[in-house]
């Protein structure tokens, strides 16, 4: 369970997707990944404001489909380099953002323990949205990251 501060207010979430992974690569590498502006629009989304920066306001983009209009809208709400980082989530149609957490530990030398987890989902149209969700990011994890790492 994590307590994070969003908007003011401070709400207890228990994240609704939770996935761990392990990669061959040193801790730094995926910090990066996940840090950075070109690494994260290579594997993840398009971003052109990312900064690592505590209050950062960015975007993520991608083509529209279906309902949705290929932005995500994020804060940046917290980082512990090279360990976490912490922002919120909110895509058309969703009522209030969620919360998306990425943790680094490193087990051994090139071995780091990748855990995401994704909280704030309400309602039917939250459920519907993490399942959705839950099926990309376990994608995204096996395929875009994993190929990213190896370039």
């Amino acid at each position: 369970m994590s307590v994070m501060t969003l908007n003011q207010t401070t709400t207890t979430t228990k994240p609704q997707i939770h996935i761990k992974r392990v990669y061959k690569h040193d801790i730094n590498k995926l910090w990066t990944a996940l840090t950075t502006k070109a690494a994260l629009s290579n594997w993840l989304m398009q971003t052109t404001d990312f900064e690592l920066r505590e209050g950062q306001i960015f975007q993520f983009r991608a083509k529209p489909q279906g309902g949705w209009d290929g932005i995500v809208h994020c804060k940046v709400l917290s980082f512990s380099q090279p360990n976490s980082i912490t922002y919120s989530w909110q895509a058309n149609g969703m009522k209030k953002p969620t919360i998306v957490t990425w943790e680094l530990k490193e087990l051994a030398k090139n071995e780091t323990l990748l855990t995401l987890s994704h909280a704030g989902f309400e309602g039917f149209g939250g459920w519907f949205t993490r399942q959705i969700l839950n099926f990309g990011w376990k994608s995204m994890l096996r395929k875009k990251l994993t190929k990213h790492l190896l370039q």
